[in-house]
């Protein structure tokens, strides 16, 4: 929700409104109604997951809104496009490009002024008869009419191959010829949050001319101008809205607004559009307006969820529900470019709270970008000394980029990205450039990062540890990544020390043996068996990605040409021999027996075959033994035995000789049977067997004697 321009920023100049009502009980405002908490009239069909095929991974692009705000012009995105794919940014993945609010005149093309606002800033509605109206018992009408108009005054009507375009629809076609897709900025309200027109009551018609001109995503945001309502039972609702802003819940007009898209995309055969909902809504509705067939009220996830009293449903928390009708769903309130914003007591806190919002066409949007920002309006701190316009450091802007990856969220910025010429501004003597910097360009390029943040598996980090105990605090956040993989963020959250940030491999739920490691900002590698440790800046990130070591790899043993006593696990040091030592008969089964290092019966080499299989023959040269081959049996519980005569095409006589990365012990299992050679018993002489494969057998793990 963006209420005005940014000069100190949303957080700052917005108008404020309650994040949260008191959660008493309805039954007066419920019982003025005719309604009750339960019984909410005929029930509506449950809306499905959202399931328009768009945003199967988060998008990724540039919003005008935290450099222009309602100063945006049609040259100015041009220059945007061109400078994203000059410098690599859409080929990084950054292919969307959004114009944000302002971009309309103030009223509608079936008007000749704009719209009448009331005391509150409203659109003034009204009754039947056409008297004016407050609108804060659900009624009154919106009279205008007609189709939304792009200011001529900057965004000019062009003519392509003989036909003319709006100023609009010519963005959309020149960032559709760059490779592009366009986005464009409406609200489920009556009116923006600058004041234009909205597309609550139109939304057909808007729908249709967003598909009509090309727009590929829209930023749908709410923005319910009124005075403070006070309910039936006394209770102050404050700033609701009015109208249809009062009866219809958010769920109800995004889903309203994206049915109109689907539709209009049906109609012309066109791809369907992206749906951001991109307000977390201060207000929470009046729940004795709220109509009895609204669909929030019969939505499943949200009434699980359930809903506080003297609430309504299908308004805040939108990580509940927004998943339900939208492809991004703004968790949280407008940032700014401090960090704090999206550390734990901010951003991060909330988006931790909705994992289930996040899936392949639903993500957990936690605002706009500021990394590379700089203050458009002076330079910091030179002729703007406002701490709310302190551009990030590198460190900064790498440790918001890697919170959102870690979250699976919308990498959308907000910063300026144009030639240091196009971008260039002077006030009070100074002239200083916006342009993003080299150094952060090459943040926002990093593709290690931007591989985390779009991985298939959707699954979005989780906190590792109790949450921090103070705003500067080191936490840890964790994300599975598809293909086994994880990734792992230590964040020190302090703005003036550099700390040391550590978990272990048991905090993370990591068992593997060890874990080769990427570091992503810095690029370097290693090997993690216990401890992922760093030094980080203030305000700063490291950023790994972890790939478990195999826990078998082939044994040092094979082909070194030397003979072994081996010894099965839980036998006491028993060695795997000849039954009878090397004066039994050819075709004797094997046993374990007191290790003897002189003992050839219990000395065994392991030979490689071409195959990539192994040989293993005792090391007896005796009348009756000579270098006997190790053969399998049939089945589980089938003898071990040594045959002297070899032949290389019977899978018995072949092993797979494999060695635990953790302890060292050999695992070994027949080619013909994949039976692992086990020694489940542990009195000397006991046999030696073939089994099923159990890591957790003692007698199937062993180590070397000699």
């Amino acid at each position: 929700m963006r209420r005005s321009a940014p000069r100190f920023l949303s957080r700052t100049l917005s108008r404020a409104l309650p994040r949260a009502l008191p959660r008493t009980l309805l039954a007066l405002a419920l019982a003025s109604s005719g309604l009750t908490a339960l019984a909410v009239g005929p029930a509506a069909a449950p809306a499905a997951a959202v399931d328009n095929g768009q945003a199967l991974t988060p998008p990724m692009g540039w919003n005008s809104w935290n450099t222009f705000s309602t100063n945006i012009t049609q040259d100015q995105v041009i220059q945007t496009i061109d400078f994203m794919v000059s410098r690599g940014l859409v080929a990084a993945g950054y292919d969307t490009v959004t114009v944000d609010d302002g971009w309309s005149l103030g009223h509608r093309d079936g008007q000749s002024a704009d719209f009448a606002k009331n005391a509150d800033g409203a659109m003034q509605l009204y009754d039947a008869k056409r008297n004016p109206v407050s609108g804060t018992d659900g009624t009154g009408f919106d009279l205008t009419s007609g189709h939304l108009v792009p200011d001529p005054s900057r965004f000019p009507s062009r003519t392509v191959n003989g036909r003319t375009l709006n100023g609009i629809e010519y963005l959309s076609w020149y960032a559709h010829g760059k490779g592009m897709k366009f986005g464009l900025y409406a609200t489920t309200t009556y009116t923006t949050c600058q004041g234009r027109p909205g597309s609550l009551g139109h939304e057909s018609v808007d729908a249709t001319d967003f598909v009509t001109w090309g727009v590929d995503f829209v930023k749908y945001d709410d923005c319910p101008y009124g005075p403070k309502i006070i309910g039936p039972d006394g209770h102050d609702y404050y700033t609701q809205g009015e109208g249809r802003e009062l009866t219809r819940s958010i769920y109800a007009r995004a889903l309203d607004f994206r049915r109109a898209l689907d539709a209009a995309s049906a109609a012309q055969n066109r791809p369907r559009v992206t749906l951001s909902v991109s307000a977390q809504p201060v207000h929470t509705g009046v729940p004795y307006l709220l109509a009895a067939d609204d669909p929030a009220r019969t939505d499943p996830v949200v009434v699980a969820a359930g809903t506080p009293a003297r609430q309504a449903p299908g308004y805040a928390p939108t990580g509940v529900w927004c998943g339900q009708v939208a492809n991004l769903c703004r968790v949280g309130g407008d940032r700014g470019p401090d960090l704090e914003g999206v550390l734990y007591n901010g951003q991060l806190q909330t988006a931790l709270r909705y994992p289930d919002n996040v899936r392949p066409g639903s993500w957990n949007d936690m605002d706009m970008m500021f990394a590379g920002w700089i203050n458009p309006y002076g330079v910091y701190p030179t002729t703007d000394d406002c701490v709310c316009h302190k551009p990030m450091s590198d460190d900064e802007s790498r440790a918001e980029m890697s919170i959102l990856a870690m979250m699976a969220a919308p990498l959308i910025t907000g910063a300026d990205l144009r030639t240091a010429a196009d971008s260039r501004h002077s006030d009070k003597g100074v002239s200083w450039t916006t342009g993003i910097t080299d150094s952060a360009l090459a943040i926002y390029k990093n593709t290690d990062v931007i591989a985390v943040d779009q991985d298939r598996l959707a699954k979005p980090a989780t906190l590792v540890g109790n949450p921090p105990n103070s705003p500067t605090a080191p936490l840890v956040l964790k994300r599975p990544l598809a293909g086994g993989d994880t990734a792992v963020l230590l964040v020190n959250q302090d703005p003036n020390y550099a700390r040391t940030v550590s978990t272990t491999l048991t905090e993370l739920g990591l068992t593997g043996p060890g874990y080769t490691v990427k570091e992503l900002w810095t690029g370097a590698t290693g090997t993690f068996t216990n401890t992922v440790s760093a030094n980080v800046a203030p305000h700063g990130v490291a950023m790994f990605r972890l790939k478990a070591l195999p826990r078998t790899v082939p044994a040092a043993v094979v082909g070194d040409g030397r003979y072994h006593g081996i010894s099965a696990g839980g036998t006491g040091g028993q060695a795997l021999e000849v039954r009878d030592t090397c004066s039994a008969p050819d075709g004797s089964p094997t046993d374990i027996n007191t290790w003897w290092s002189w003992h050839t019966s219990e000395q065994w080499k392991f030979t490689p075959n071409p195959d990539g299989t192994v040989r293993i023959t005792d090391n007896c040269d005796t009348p009756t033994q000579v270098h006997g081959t190790l053969t399998g049996g049939n089945g589980p519980g089938s003898a071990a035995w040594v045959l002297n005569r070899y032949d290389p095409n019977s899978p018995h006589q072949k092993w797979r000789v494999l060695q635990d990365t953790t302890t060292g012990a050999l695992i070994i299992t027949n080619v013909a049977t994949g039976l692992a050679l086990d020694a489940s018993q542990t009195a000397p002489t006991s046999p030696v067997t073939l089994s099923p494969a159990n890591p957790a057998a003692p007698g199937q793990a062993w180590t070397l004697l000699s």
